[in-house]
C-alpha cells in the first residue's frame, strides 16, 4: 500500500516508523508547523517531522491540512495518528481507500484528546488501540481492529501513551495488508457504550486532597510526565507540579486532607481515606527533585490548598 500519513507528536512517530519498517510505502508525511519554543524561541520540528527528514520522505505542514487533499489523493490511504486536526470530508476521503486512525483506547469508550490520561483516572483494569476508519464524527469510524492489554496499576500517562503506541502502530500495519488483500472486516461501534475524553482542563490538573487516595493517586500518574498535576501551598508563589507519589503504608500519621508532614526524608499528604507520600515534585522555575532533594533545601508546612 501507498500511504500518506498524518501525525504530529511521539505517539504518532511511534506508529510512522513502524510504517516505514513495514512492506508499505510512506510516500507522504504531514505533520502540524514545528512550534517556537523556550527562551530563544528556536523553532522545534515535530517528532514525525524529524523522522521524515531523517529518512528523506517527502515532509509537508501545513496551517490545514485540507490545503494537502490533492496530494493525499495520490495515495491508497491515508493513515492518521495523534495528529492534532479535524478532518474534513474531502480530506477523509482523499486517499483510494479512506482514511485510518489509530486510537489510544477500546472504543467507544474514551473518544476524543484525552483517551490515555482519562483511562487511567477512572482507574480503568484494561485498554487498548483501536484502529478504525475514520468518519466525519469523533472517533465514531467502523472498528477494523483492536488490541486489548491489561492496565498496570503503577502505569504513568507517559508510559501507557508509548504502550498504545507500540501496539497500535503493528495493528495498524496489520490492518493496511488486510486492506491491500480485501480481507479486511469492519465493524459498527456500540454508541450505547461511547464514553468522552474531553481534553484535560487546567482546573483538572489541580488536586482535590478531599478525594480518596486511589483517585489522587490516578489523576497524578495519569498526568506525568507530560502534563503534570498541580497543587498549590500559601509558602509558594504558582503552581507546584507532582510528578510522583505512592500510598504511604506506615503508622497512619493522622493528617486531615491537604495537611503536610515532612521529615525523615518523606513528604506526607493527607487525603480522605489517609497520606500518599510524595516522591517527587517540582516548585515554579525549579527542576524536578525526589522528596529527599526537596527537602535538603526547602520546608513546608501546615496544608495544601483543598
Amino acid at each position: 500500500m501507498k500511504v500518506a500519513f498524518a501525525g504530529t507528536p511521539d505517539f504518532a512517530a511511534t506508529v510512522l516508523r513502524a510504517l516505514i519498517s513495514s512492506k508499505h510505502e510512506v510516500a507522504l508525511v504531514i505533520s502540524q508547523p514545528d512550534a517556537r519554543r523556550g527562551r530563544g524561541r528556536k523553532t522545534t520540528p515535530t517528532p514525525v517531522a524529524q523522522l521524515a527528514h531523517e529518512h528523506d520522505i517527502p515532509l509537508t505542514q501545513p496551517a490545514r491540512i485540507g490545503e494537502v487533499s490533492n496530494e493525499i489523493s495520490a495515495q491508497d490511504a491515508l493513515v492518521v495518528a495523534a495528529y492534532g486536526q479535524i478532518l474534513r470530508p474531502d480530506t477523509l476521503h482523499a486517499a483510494k481507500h479512506g482514511a485510518w486512525n489509530v486510537h489510544g483506547s477500546l472504543l467507544p469508550k474514551y473518544r476524543g484528546a484525552a483517551p490515555v490520561e482519562r483511562t487511567i483516572m477512572s482507574g480503568e483494569t484494561q485498554t487498548g488501540a483501536t484502529i478504525i476508519q475514520m468518519d466525519e464524527g469523533l472517533d465514531t469510524g467502523m472498528i477494523a481492529c483492536q488490541r486489548i492489554i491489561p492496565l498496570d496499576s503503577d502505569a504513568t500517562g507517559g508510559e501507557l501513551r508509548h504502550q498504545l503506541a507500540e501496539i497500535g502502530a503493528k495493528a495498524m500495519v496489520e490492518v493496511l495488508s488486510c486492506l491491500e488483500n480485501r480481507d479486511l472486516r469492519l465493524r459498527k461501534q456500540n454508541n450505547v457504550e461511547a464514553t468522552y475524553a474531553a481534553k484535560i482542563s487546567s482546573e483538572e490538573r489541580v488536586v482535590k486532597w478531599g478525594e480518596e487516595r486511589e483517585e489522587v493517586w490516578n489523576k497524578i500518574r495519569a498526568l506525568s510526565p507530560h502534563i503534570g498535576a498541580r497543587t498549590f501551598h500559601p509558602q509558594v508563589e504558582g503552581p507546584i507540579k507532582l510528578w510522583s507519589v505512592v500510598e504511604f503504608r506506615g503508622t497512619d500519621p493522622g493528617l486531615a486532607p491537604g495537611e503536610i508532614s515532612a521529615g525523615n526524608g518523606l513528604l506526607l499528604v493527607g487525603c480522605a481515606d489517609g497520606a500518599l507520600s510524595l516522591e517527587e515534585l517540582q516548585l515554579p522555575g525549579g527542576r524536578s527533585l525526589s522528596a529527599a532533594e526537596f527537602l535538603r533545601g526547602n520546608g513546608l508546612d501546615g496544608s495544601f490548598s483543598t
